[in-house]
């Protein structure tokens, strides 16, 4: 099975981010940008891959015991931008700022470690807190200066999840495999 953690954002933020895409839609037109669905929206942790079933169940006893690393976060959202960079965009996404700034860098370095012990994938870049909104086909984008700035909202994050994600033509599809309390929620 497909798996990765993430930190899930609350329904309404996921709502206010849906109405905020949906005013950038037209802009993108011709483009055809895959839009992330509402329901999707979330921050990545980390990817761990195609997993077995067996190894699904001892990633999910480690992540257990990974929990208790980080405090409850606040998070915030900030400027819209793209990656690998705006000259050549493939995905759209909006910056995320998260406090303590320590704790989740030191979360997502237990589950590379836990990726190598188990023998999952590996992230060879460092991790960057983002939200994705699209995934771009045509490297093509307009001026990120002219856009709406995204909406300024700020939460609490008191868990992080173990996603299974099935693929099929009409996007992935996400379920949630167990829920983290982090440390102190």
């Amino acid at each position: 099975m497909r798996l990765f953690t993430c930190l899930p954002f609350p329904v309404y933020v996921q709502g206010q981010i849906a109405d905020y895409v949906h005013s950038l839609v037209p802009v993108f037109g011709r483009t055809q940008p895959s839009w992330v669905p509402k329901e999707n929206l979330h921050l990545t942790l980390h990817f761990f891959g195609e997993v077995e079933v067996q190894t699904a169940a001892k990633l999910q006893v480690l992540l257990e015991e990974a929990s208790g690393l980080c405090p409850e976060l606040q998070l915030a959202t900030g400027k819209l931008s793209a990656l690998p960079s705006p000259r050549a965009p493939r995905v759209l996404y909006i910056a995320v700022d998260i406090q303590p700034a320590e704790a989740p860098a030191k979360l997502v370095g237990r589950m590379l470690a836990i990726a190598a012990q188990i023998g999952a994938e590996m992230e060879t870049r460092p991790w960057k807190p983002h939200l994705t909104l699209a995934r771009l086909k045509m490297p093509l984008m307009p001026e990120l200066s002219s856009l709406p700035a995204p909406p300024s909202l700020s939460f609490s994050i008191d868990a992080f999840e173990l996603i299974r994600s099935r693929l099929n033509p009409s996007g992935a599809f996400y379920s949630t495999l167990k829920r983290y309390p982090l440390a102190g929620s």
